[in-house]
């Protein structure tokens, strides 16, 4: 293995020729500096410049009080949704039951449902349902806290407008 160290006759950089340019760099560049400035500070009069005046549309509309109401898209009401939020998923009944358990302690109302998977029966662990998205981010975050994962899940039934 070569040693390339600045001890060793093949290091790629010797101190003289380096020193060397640096100082023509150096030098030439000040005298450019020099040279091209010429000692003056005109180039600091920002008046020689034109410069375009910007108008913001949110001040005016703060000066004149004018705001425009804002129409939210309000949730359809063909169909009314439920949030649950999913905290485990279990191969064993008494792994769920431990997952209720755990989240009954800290004040949420947990329930399991079994679903076939490709291998067998899994437990799922769930908590809900929640009024609205607000309600179950802020249980996630409590679940988040207690190093559980967990996932929203939204159900959605649509209700039909067939009047008697």
């Amino acid at each position: 293995m070569a040693r390339i160290d600045y001890k060793s006759n093949k290091f790629p950089l010797k101190l003289a020729p380096t020193l060397f340019v640096t100082a023509v760099a150096t030098f030439t560049m000040s005298l450019l500096v020099i040279f091209v400035l010429d000692g003056r500070k005109d180039y600091l009069d920002l008046s020689k410049f034109k410069v375009q005046e910007v108008n913001y549309e949110f001040q005016t509309i703060l000066e004149n009080d004018s705001f425009e109401e804002i129409n939210f898209i309000k949730e359809s009401s063909n169909e009314i949704c439920e949030f649950f939020a999913q905290s485990g998923s279990f191969k064993t009944y008494e792994a769920a039951q431990s997952q209720i358990v755990q989240l009954g302690k800290i004040g949420y109302e947990a329930f399991h449902e079994k679903v076939r998977s490709s291998n067998d029966f899994i437990y799922r662990v769930k908590v809900g349902p929640f009024e609205n998205r607000s309600a179950i981010n802020n249980a996630r975050e409590d679940f988040r806290r207690l190093n559980m994962d967990s996932m929203e899940i939204k159900n959605c039934k649509k209700i039909s407008d067939v009047s008697d």
